[in-house]
């Protein structure tokens, strides 16, 4: 049976491992897990990269010496959330400043802490290039013998990317599962030329073109998607939402030329229009709510079908780019409150880092804050129909 670079790892940081990792943190096994998933593929395709950039003894040096580390050894160090620090050395190597943007985006996917994201970052990079480096050294693997085993695991790696932990930042593209279709096909180069680093630009230059064509035909084609129907009373009440905006379509022209196809009533019209009135004043209360929000489960994992109003809410930001915003997350009454609070400022930060990958300025956003039940409006005892209005994420406009 041939090696699998993935499943090595994940047999590394499973069962009680992630467990352990999860005690340590404070994070729940579930979430711990759902990061890893991310996470592994992640500096996967960090690897992946810098071989194709032509750094092909430079990744198997890395590799080799990770191999080395105990990766056990390391859990000591993510008390406090501060992580590994040759871990970090590591994904520093692989992502250089883009190491925070990947750890935002682990948080926002998996509803784990931005510090726990990047202290998880820091013990799987070790455990990714240390499984790496022993199938090295166990085959006496040199540097061409290298590019032909990443070249035939590639397609397992960028098919094993979430389609929901939005990578923009880190690789330039939204959606690793469609370039995996695109390009698995195409073997990397052997070679550690000039020709190989003008292979990796030319890809990226056609994935850079394709996502352009995509964000224009979003800017200027009506939403065609609607909150999911959902089966269960907790999937239900896990839809932030204050009520169906009102089907009545309207399409309005931002300043910036955008064209925004949303719906009359809805958190993109509200904001327009307070925009472009004069009397509109900035102030601390949050009344402008996404409409068409929804998180997978009991996460902070946004919903794909959602993206369309986040990404509207981005296009808008950007559109007025003196608007600055603070995002709320508020939960309803019941169960745990210290829970509902962590989970309220998880969603409110997932919101956060997809606004500012789909174009909106980094300044823009000035914070984000998780109330939890503080302001919920029904007893906890309230038909769900009633509770699920206090399931929300919504928007402080606090200057424009």
């Amino acid at each position: 049976m041939s090696f699998n670079l993935i499943e090595s790892v994940k047999e590394e940081l499973s069962g009680d491992m992630t467990n352990r990792i999860a005690g340590i943190l404070g994070e729940s096994s579930t979430n711990v897990q759902q990061a890893l998933q991310g996470i592994i593929p992640s500096v996967l395709t960090g690897i992946l990269l810098k071989v194709e950039a032509g750094e092909t003894q430079e990744t198997l040096n890395l590799a080799t010496d990770a191999s080395r580390i105990n990766i056990p050894y390391n859990l000591n160090s993510l008390s406090g959330g501060t992580g590994s620090p040759k871990g970090m050395d590591f994904l520093k190597i692989i992502f250089g400043e883009k190491t925070t943007g990947l750890a935002a985006s682990v948080s926002g996917y998996a509803g784990i802490s931005p510090q726990s994201a990047s202290a998880l970052m820091s013990i799987t990079a070790p455990a990714v290039l240390g499984a790496l480096g022993n199938h090295i050294l166990g085959t006496n693997m040199n540097a061409s013998g290298l590019l032909s085993f990443l070249n035939g695991q590639r397609k397992k790696i960028l098919n094993a990317m979430p389609t929901s932990l939005f990578m923009e930042g880190i690789l330039g593209v939204e959606n690793l599962s469609v370039v995996a279709e695109k390009f698995s096909e195409t073997p990397i180069p052997i070679t550690k030329s000039r020709s190989s680093k003008t292979w990796i630009w030319l890809v990226v230059g056609l994935i850079a073109a394709g996502s352009a064509w995509y964000f224009f035909n979003m800017q200027t084609t009506a939403v065609k998607t609607s909150p999911v129907v959902k089966d269960t009373v907790q999937a239900v009440r896990d839809t932030v939402t204050t009520g169906t905006a009102p089907e009545i379509p309207v399409s309005v022209k931002l300043p910036d030329g955008t064209v925004l196809n949303a719906k009359k009533g809805g958190i993109e019209d509200q904001l327009i229009s307070f925009f472009n009135d004069p009397a509109g004043k900035p102030s601390r209360r949050y009344p402008f709510n996404f409409d068409q929000l929804t998180f997978n489960g009991s996460t902070a994992v946004i919903a794909n079908e959602s993206m369309t109003q986040v990404q509207n809410v981005a296009f808008i930001l950007k559109a007025y780019p003196k608007a600055k915003i603070k995002i709320g997350g508020f939960n309803e009454k019941g169960g745990d409150s210290a829970a509902n609070r962590v989970l309220s400022e998880s969603r409110a930060t997932a919101v956060a880092t997809a606004l500012k990958e789909s174009g909106a300025a980094k300044g823009q956003i000035i914070s984000v804050e998780g109330f939890g039940s503080d302001f919920a409006k029904y007893a906890a005892d309230a038909p769900d129909s009633l509770k699920e209005k206090d399931h929300r994420i919504a928007i402080s406009v606090r200057a424009k």
